[in-house]
């Protein structure tokens, strides 16, 4: 997909360029437009590339992080703000529950996403409209695919934000097709849903080396099933029809991926296993900048605490190292779960052994004596480099993981207990703990199975982008986050205002 990358500048424009009004009185024939450009397969695929290029708001140098982190991280309770963090008042608004719909932060998360689904629409409608002397059609199933998968991925990242959205079905053609109000939440879900359907009929089970990174119909298959279970969550008509859908999408996922988890978990995330067989949808990311393109971001420095000299921007909550110890040092080795190692840095024996030190020849004392300035908060170790020089490089090209298997197990466990199918949720459940060095779990009802189930998501998916949107549909929000400490959080501010730019510019909404 890289390759075609570069081309999304080509239709950036391609949204004003294909308007009914008519602003000039003579066109040039030569220059491209909404109409001219897509005559060809490869022009098809680069507006794909152009949809594929909004993904996780990794469209500016600085933006990147400071976007996707601070929107999806800042509300979770297993986070901290870093001593910079506190410098910047949009961030900190999030981190508090008051944000305003003036915040920068999430301005740009919507309109990216927006613009994401603008892209979508246009491969959808104009590839759509393409004859088989264009494109043959096998070429033509596929991308008009990805592209309802991506609208239906952007649409999900802003149900999950967002109490009401717009759903964007067409591209605008003029000034007026832009004013158009939200929907309801089940209206949204039913639309997402049948995107990720249509997407998984026509996309490939695998992709070629040159295609990698592009959605497959277990990508399709895996959000399918979230969105269904997210849905179910939240329905009180028939939440058993939700659980039971997404039972069935993922079911055949399961069932060709059997109990196969990566063996090294860190390696996922630091750069040494990309596009790995557990990862289903992965950010493409490269320190190749071939043709002008660039796709490496400081987001690194971003995460890196002040002790390792990093701009100190988010730490791990206490709640969270204490969540990964509660279980004791029971893993095979007689340590904490695996997964604590391989996520946070903290002060123990394992960072602190100099005959083997962890962090690029450094034991954790000597990273926070960094400068002779202690510090008092527990760092990431997950998204960090594993390459000394990438490490203390501005800028890096690690893919991240969206959604992995892992993730999908925990989520069918989840179903499964939900239609109590509770004794067959378990071994599930047990595959993701078995990576982490873990014993099967105790306990065996359904809420055993719950609680088991919380715990898990907090160990693999923290930093992840789950556990605010988990704590919401669970209906625990309040009650949690009064627990660790985090005021603010009620009814209205369980979602993101509508941004302000959005209202003055869109008349069918208030």
């Amino acid at each position: 997909m890289n390759r075609y990358i570069y081309l999304f500048f080509i239709c950036i424009g391609l949204s004003f360029s294909a308007c009914d009004e008519d602003y000039l009185d003579v066109k040039s024939p030569d220059q491209l437009t909404g109409e001219s450009f897509w005559r060809n397969e490869s022009d098809a695929e680069a507006g794909l590339a152009a949809a594929y290029s909004q993904l996780e708001c990794a469209t500016s140098y600085w933006g990147f992080a400071e976007i996707k982190f601070t929107v999806e991280l800042f509300p979770s309770d297993l986070i901290k703000l870093g001593n910079d963090a506190l410098n910047y008042e949009d961030w900190f608004s999030i981190f508090n529950f008051n944000t305003t719909a003036g915040n920068t932060q999430t301005t740009q998360y919507w309109n990216i996403h927006y613009k994401g689904i603008n892209y979508a629409n246009q491969v959808i409608e104009k590839v759509g409209e393409m004859t088989e002397e264009q494109i043959n059609t096998s070429a033509k199933d596929r991308i008009l695919a990805e592209a309802h998968f991506l609208r239906g991925y952007y649409h999900l990242k802003l149900l999950l934000n967002w109490e009401k959205i717009i759903l964007r079905d067409a591209y605008p053609k003029g000034l007026s097709g832009i004013d158009k109000g939200v929907s309801e939440r089940t209206e949204c879900w039913d639309f997402i849903i049948k995107d990720f359907e249509t997407a998984a009929i026509h996309l490939p089970e695998n992709n070629s080396i040159e295609n990698m990174g592009r959605a497959t119909k277990w990508t399709a298959l895996a959000f399918l099933g979230k969105a269904n279970l997210f849905c179910a969550s939240e329905t009180n008509s028939d939440p058993a029809k939700y659980y039971k859908a997404a039972k069935t999408a993922f079911e055949p996922i399961v069932a060709k991926k059997g109990d196969n988890l990566e063996t090294s978990f860190i390696s996922m995330f630091d750069g040494t296993n990309q596009n790995s067989d557990e990862a289903l949808f992965e950010l493409q990311l490269s320190t190749n900048t071939d043709n002008g393109s660039w796709f490496k971001f400081p987001y690194h420095r971003w995460l890196k605490p002040a002790g390792l000299g990093g701009w100190d921007e988010i730490a791990g909550s206490d709640f969270l190292l204490q969540e990964f110890k509660k279980e004791g040092k029971t893993a095979i080795d007689g340590r904490f779960d695996h997964r604590l190692y391989e996520t946070l840095f903290f002060d123990d024996e394992y960072f602190n052994d100099a005959a083997n030190p962890r962090v690029y020849s450094y034991t954790y004392k000597e990273w926070w004596d960094y400068n002779g300035i202690p510090y008092d908060k527990t760092g990431f170790r997950k998204y960090l480099p594993k390459s000394e020089d990438e490490f203390y490089s501005t800028a890096i090209g690690n893919n991240i993981p969206l959604l992995r298997y892992a993730d999908v197990l925990l989520m069918y466990a989840e179903t499964l207990n939900e239609l109590d199918e509770t004794s067959a949720a378990i071994p599930h459940i047990n595959v993701v703990r078995a990576r982490a060095g873990m014993p099967a779990m105790t306990g065996s009802s359904k809420s055993d199975v719950t609680k088991q189930i919380e715990h898990e998501r907090i160990c693999e998916l923290a930093m992840e982008g789950s556990r605010f949107h988990d704590l919401r549909r669970w209906g625990k929000l309040n009650a949690t986050m009064a627990d660790h400490g985090r005021t603010g959080v009620s009814d209205a501010t369980h979602f993101f205002p509508i941004p302000e730019s959005e209202i003055n510019s869109n008349n069918a909404i208030e």
